[in-house]
This record gives C-alpha cells, structure tokens and sequence, in this order.
C-alpha cells in the first residue's frame, strides 16, 4: 500500500535560525510534504533521524556548534552512508567549486544555493520527490559550468575535498587538534593535509588561508 503524500516527512538541519524557518515554511508550501524534524546542527540532525523513517534530508554544509558536531562533506558521506535510500539536499552558501564537485561525486539528489531565491529551494524538493530528478541551483550550475570550461591544465591548483575541509574549518578557527578529532584523522594526518593545500595555492600564513577561505567561499 502506497504511502500517503501528507506522510512524506522531512528532516532539516540549519544552524540559522531565520533560515531554518524560512526552509520549514517553503516546505510546508510543497504538496504532500512536512518537516518532522528541524535541527540546529549536524548531531542534531543524526539523533533525530535515529527517531523515526525519513523521506528527503535537507542540509547546511557548514553549521556552528559545539567540536563533537558533523558538518560539511563529512556529514553528507555519513548520511548517505546511513541513510542510503534517502535524497539529501544540501543548501548552502558555500559556492566553492572543489566542494560542489565533491558533492556532484556523492551524487546528492540536490545542490541548491542560499545565492539563489527561495523559489529554486522549492523547485529542488519538487523535482527530487515529486519527479524522483537531481537538482542544481541556477547558481550552483554557473559555479560548475565555469569550472567545466575554464581549467586549462596548469591554470590553477586543484585541492582534494579532504584538503578544501581542512582550510575551511582551520578557516573558521579550529586548530589542527580540533580538525583531527572531528574528522577521526591523525593530528600529523590533518597537518599534512592543510601544508600540501597551502604549497598547492603558494600560501605560507594564517592570515593568507583566511583570504583564500573567504575569496572561495569557504566560510558561511
């Protein structure tokens, strides 16, 4: 027997209060949908699935909280690790084109950008439940469209996803210690990873790594 529209329930995970409200509210305005759980971080966001069977994740890609917190590309390989038969969409303002190629990679039903309006949020939930399609952001897709034709090789460094993570949460303040422990690495394992990134980008000071983090649209 069919499962009832009005059934299909959502979980989303913001760390903005106004913006989680805003998403919540857009949801309620798709037919057939309903958030059942809305969080404020990354853990919040696993113990709530813990709770209950979830038809579409909606995800930040970088959300405060306390060091234990998931978030970035950690959380989203943890969710399609755990919850495999689940879409996710990730909403973010992150427009940093080694981050949206990773999740490309991770093949996430939807990739919508807070640069976009409201509308295009909308749009995603509708064709990834309704239509069972993958959805980019207008945004998102010129983010990508330029890196698919404007990398003539030796143009610029390409930094591994590992590698984008550890210069945005070192961006946002976290020592190397705090980095290890988030995502289960080794201290020597993370410090390695955030000199290859600086030596790829010609990079050698905190202050340098904080530009490149806020020029790339590393930081929220």
């Amino acid at each position: 027997m069919n499962q009832p529209k009005c059934e299909m329930r959502i979980a989303v995970a913001d760390d903005h209060p106004v913006i989680r409200h805003a998403v919540v509210a857009a949801v309620t305005h798709v037919p057939g949908m309903r958030v059942a759980a809305s969080t404020a971080s990354g853990a919040e966001l696993l113990q709530a699935l813990q709770t209950g069977q979830y038809d579409l994740i909606v995800t930040d890609l970088s959300m405060h909280g306390v060091q234990s917190d998931h978030d970035g590309l950690h959380l989203v390989a943890l969710l399609k690790r755990l919850y495999p038969s689940v879409p996710v969409i990730v909403f973010t303002m992150l427009a940093n084109r080694d981050t949206l190629l990773e999740l490309e990679r991770m093949k996430v039903a939807g990739i919508v950008s807070k640069m976009d309006n409201l509308a295009a949020f909308t749009q995603a939930v509708q064709d990834v439940m309704h239509r069972g399609a993958t959805y980019r952001s207008p945004f998102v897709r010129t983010v990508l469209e330029r890196t698919a034709v404007s990398q003539p090789a030796g143009a610029s460094p390409t930094l591994t996803a590992k590698e984008v993570e550890v210069l945005r949460l070192y961006g946002l303040g976290l020592s190397l210690t705090d980095i290890a422990a988030r995502f289960n690495r080794s201290i020597s394992t993370v410090a390695t990873q955030k000199a290859n990134a600086m030596r790829k980008l010609g990079i050698t000071t905190h202050a340098e790594v904080i530009r490149y983090a806020r020029a790339n649209r590393l930081l929220p």
